[in-house]
């Protein structure tokens, strides 16, 4: 009669132990699947969308020289379109190429924005850090930038 409550006792505290554990390990796989769902968003309908935008700015054997206030505006649309997906610092870099325009008489300015490349390396770098962590095949060269 000893050896049956002790082996219902152990049996018990084994599957409270393992169903403990289980849990634990189902919620931490749920997080993370959750994050990595979160970040593919943002890689996908925020990041992807303005480098190819930007890409498009890059004249073959000149480079990037800037963007104009169209594309500007573009950007702006993808921006509003995922407000809740998009990082402060770019919230900034817009706001700041769109206070550089109004100093410029919004419609006398066909003039390149952007020729600092603040926006093109913040968006290049976020890419990257994005696809890196999606599991994706990134530059490493380009997150340093985003480290530094």
């Amino acid at each position: 009669m000893k050896e049956v409550i002790i082996a219902l006792v152990s049996s018990s505290i084994t599957i409270v132990i393992t169903s403990f554990f289980g849990y634990h390990f189902r919620l931490k796989q749920e997080v993370r699947n959750e994050s990595v769902k979160y970040k593919t968003d943002i890689l996908k309908n925020v990041y992807t969308p303005i480098l190819k935008l930007l890409v498009s700015a890059i004249i073959p054997g000149e480079g990037y020289d800037g963007i104009t206030k169209e594309t500007l505006f573009e950007i702006e649309d993808i921006v509003k379109s995922n407000y809740e997906l998009v990082d402060s610092h770019l919230h900034s870099l817009i706001w700041a190429i769109k206070k550089e325009i109004r100093q410029q008489h919004y419609e006398q300015s066909a003039n390149l924005f952007d020729q600092d490349k603040k926006l093109f390396i913040h968006v290049e770098s976020n890419f990257n850090f994005y696809r890196k962590q999606v599991g994706l095949p990134f530059d490493k060269a380009k997150i340093k930038k985003l480290l530094s």
